[in-house]
Parts: C-alpha cells; structure tokens; sequence
C-alpha cells in the first residue's frame, strides 16, 4: 500500500532523575512521582495506575530503550516524537535520554524531535508555559521558591538571533545526521509546539534551512502545532490533540470530563487549518488528575480500547484521503497525563493491539476496495489482467503470514543463500512489511526502488530506475504479479541476484 502512513507518537523524557527536579520538585522526582501517588477521586476511578509488571522504568538504562524499541517494531510505531527542551542561552533539560538513543545505533528506534519552546515555569506564575505537577505547587513552593525568578519562571525561553540560532543548530545537526532520524524527502522532520509564541520564526527557519544546505542536508521539514491559524515559513501544522478540539464538561464535584466519542467525532470531522498542511492526532485515554489535581485536571468519559481502535481506523481513513505521511498519537508514554501506549496492568498491550488492529484494517480494505473496483471494469482488459495477477500477491502474503504463525523468518533464505545487503524492488504494501520484517536482523535494505515520484520513506534510501544503483547481494521484487518484466529490465542495469519475494516465500519450509 504506497499509502501506508507512518505512526509517531509523542514521547516524553521525563522519566529519569535530573539536578533541576530533585532541586524544584523534591528528591528523587520523576513523572513516576505524580503516578505514584495519585488517589482515585470518585467511585470506580482506576487510580493509581501502574504499568504492567510494575515496569517503573529509568530511561537513562539501555535496555529500557531496547524494550520500548522492541514494543514499536511488533506493534506498528513507526517513530518516537521526543520532546526537546531547549531554553535561553542553550540550556536544556530532559535531554539525556535523546543523547543516549543518538549514541545506541543499535537500537533501531526513529525519532524526531518535537521542540516545546515555551518557558519553564512554576504554576503560580501569570506566564504560560511547561509546567509539572501543578498538585504538587502548594507542598513544595514555599520550599523551593528561591530557585526561580520572583515570577515563576524556572528555565527562561529567549530566542536570540544569528549567534544563538547557529549554537541550536549545531546541537541538533547530529541528531538531524541519524540514519534513524525521520526525514520527509530528505529533509530532518522536527515540530515547533508554539510557533506563534516565537517573534523570529520566519528568519530563524530561513537561516537554518541554509545552515542545514551547507550541512548537505537538503532541507528541514518543519510542523507546527497549537495553531488554528496558517503560519508563513512552516511546511505543515499538525491538530494537537485532544486540547484542541475537546469539549469540556463539568461533574458535580467539579471534575473537568470529556466524552471520548465525541472528541473521536471531533477529531475525525476536522478540517486542514487554513488550507495548511495538516496532520492529525490520535489520544488512546487521558486523566491528568495525578499531575494536575482535582481542579485543572482532565479525564475522559466512558473511553474503551474498542472507541480507541474505531477511532485510530477513521484516522488512518481519513489520512490517507488528505494524502498525508504521518499520522501522530498523543502519547507513547505520557503517564502522568494518562496518555499512554505502553502496557498497564489493567488492559495489558490492549492500546497498541488497537493501533495495529486498525493498521491492519485499514489495509485491508484498502486492498479490497481495489478489487472491487477493478473486478468490476470487466470491459478493462488491463484491469482483469490485473485482477487475476493480484490473486498470485494476495498468495504470495498469505503463504508468508504462514511462516509467521510457524516461527519462519524470511531472513532464513537470505542467509542460507548468503544475500546480506539488498536493494528491495516496489515500495508497495509488500515492501512495507517486509522492511519491518528485516528490522533486527543481519539483513540490510540499501535502499527501495520505485518508479513513482512520492518517495515518502522515513528510513531508506528511495530511488527510481534511471538512478545510478549501487551493489548489493541481491534485488528482491516484491510487485510479484509483475516479475518477469521488471526481472528483463534491473537484469540488464544489475549484475546481482533478483528473487521474487514470492519465490522466497514460497521456497521456505
């Protein structure tokens, strides 16, 4: 499916101990502090949550990102959105657990960065900014206030010019080099939580698009967020949510509600902003309560996994129908917020079997919505060829999810026939399987080669046949109703092995 959209979910770094949160919020700080001791605050309110098995995780330790590394390939997220705080005069917080992926190549988790540019602030101050677990304000405030500004205001946000946009820069140019980091056509993908808050977007964008040329990098996709209204200089904006299309409701005890099928209903009936390039969002569950408290906290109302997984599908459909690369889910690992992907011990992996229940759905029909059409021109005779040969792609998946159910790895023909790098022919629904397929293993994909011009990977190298193309052990076709002509034509441009995926498939035990 060349449509198939990428999956990022937002990620927040708080999840280790840091000088600044032992000093502000109390020793030993992190957003396990605020899960921890949350307290339900009504009948039949699941609080405290806790992950499953206890997995009170420290994302300083490797193996930490390993496994969330591991979550994603099985379950379909294709990157990690990580917050980037970055403030005034270069100084940042939360930023070792990016460090340490950067230095870990072998974790093979994509990531961008989304750069939440607000100032740092204490919930006392009439300043808008990040704060963190305003509950926690009238325990520790008095105790702590002389480590701020008089104001409030921890870390201070101030955007400099030249001099200070270059010293940015050149802290993200090695993140923005990652093969891992996730690019658009190229260019290194990185969202602005507030851009309007930001008096010298346009120059500063502008000058480090011509850093990043200097740089060989051809460009930076940036995505704005938190706006209604287009803003000049960005190549996109994306519909955070649920804050922006949530309706809230008061309880009788002055709980903030908001009903979960009418934020899906929202969401999924939104427009692009002002003609702007828009992604969208996706929210499996929220209860701030544990940071927020009673009074500025939210939760959702009669939410369920089953809403979730309707929800994600209407997402996808409607992605796909406005053509988009991403869709983004609010968040992989907001605890505190109730915001979450990971595993809990109430519902277990339910949310990521949603998501790729609703990938594999939407797939599905896309597939048999292509059949129908064309079965249906009988007058065709290029669709019915077309028809017939797309039964031989549908057997070809078939026999391999056979192998999935016994264990069989496709990377078991390419090692006994010694085929280590590869080039894979067709950036189709096949491709994009077999790319997952490969993660993690001794098998490395070059590059893809597709003859359309949208060349949306967030990984590979894409190119077309009239493109010079480099050595590898072998090309694997996955478009296997069209073999035999695409076989003639890469044979005389490349001396290698060329394998249809469905001989590979089918020549497994």
């Amino acid at each position: 499916m060349d449509k198939r959209i990428k999956t990022l979910c937002m990620y927040l770094p708080q999840f280790h101990r840091t000088p600044e949160n032992d000093l502000w919020w109390g020793e030993g700080f992190t957003e396990w502090t605020a899960v921890k001791r949350a307290i339900p605050l009504f009948e039949g309110h699941m609080q405290p949550i806790k992950p499953l098995n206890e997995n009170y995780y420290d994302l300083l330790e490797k193996k930490v990102m390993k496994w969330q590394a591991s979550l994603m390939g099985k379950y379909g997220i294709d990157g990690q959105c990580f917050y980037h705080y970055y403030f005034k005069d270069g100084r940042k917080i939360l930023e070792k657990p990016a460090e340490n992926l950067l230095e870990w190549k072998e974790i093979r988790m994509p990531y961008c960065f989304c750069w939440a540019n607000g100032s740092w602030t204490r919930t006392w101050s009439n300043i808008r900014g990040n704060s963190w677990a305003d509950k926690f304000e009238t325990v520790i405030k008095d105790a702590y206030k002389d480590s701020s500004n008089e104001d409030g205001v921890l870390l201070e946000q101030r955007y400099g010019r030249e001099h200070e946009w270059k010293v940015h820069f050149e802290y993200l140019l090695p993140f923005f080099r990652d093969e891992r980091y996730i690019k658009m056509n190229g260019a290194p993908v990185f969202l602005i939580h507030s851009p309007l808050s930001i008096p010298c977007l346009i120059p500063m964008i502008e000058y480090w698009r011509k850093l990043a040329k200097n740089e060989n990098i051809p460009d930076i996709y940036v995505v704005g967020m938190n706006t209604r209204q287009r803003v000049e200089g960005l190549d996109a904006l994306m519909m955070n949510t649920p804050h922006m299309v949530w309706k809230l409701e008061k309880s009788l005890k002055g709980i903030n509600f908001v009903d979960y099928q009418n934020l899906w209903e929202r969401i999924t009936q939104a427009k692009p902003i002002h003609n702007q390039k828009t992604y969208y969002c996706g929210v499996p569950n929220c209860d701030d309560t544990p940071r927020r408290g009673t009074s500025d906290g939210v939760l959702f109302k009669d939410y369920s996994d089953e809403k979730f997984y309707l929800g994600m599908c209407d997402l996808y459909r409607k992605s796909i129908r406005e053509n988009n690369a991403f869709v983004f889910i609010n968040a992989w690992n907001e605890w505190g917020e109730g915001m979450y992907l990971e595993p809990d011990d109430h519902s277990g992996y339910a949310k990521l079997e949603a998501i790729c229940k609703a990938q594999n759905t939407v797939f599905s029909e896309e597939m048999s919505d292509f059949h129908v059409k064309e079965e249906g021109d009988v007058d065709n005779h290029d669709s019915f060829n077309y028809v017939n040969s797309f039964a031989l792609t549908a057997k070809c998946f078939d026999q391999w999810m056979t192998l999935r159910e016994k264990d069989i790895q496709l990377s078991n023909y390419m090692i006994k026939h010694n085929l280590f790098t590869i080039a894979i022919y067709g950036y189709g629904m096949l491709a994009k399987h077999l790319l997952q397929e490969f993660k993690n293993t001794d098998i490395a994909v070059d590059y893809i080669i597709d003859k359309s011009s949208r060349r949306n990977s967030l990984e590979y190298d894409m190119k077309c046949l009239e493109d010079e193309l480099p050595n590898v052990d072998a090309v694997i076709i996955t478009i296997v109703d069209e073999y035999d002509s695409i076989y003639s034509v890469l044979r005389s441009r490349m001396n290698c092995k060329i394998v249809s995926l469905y001989e590979i498939v089918s020549e497994l035990p």
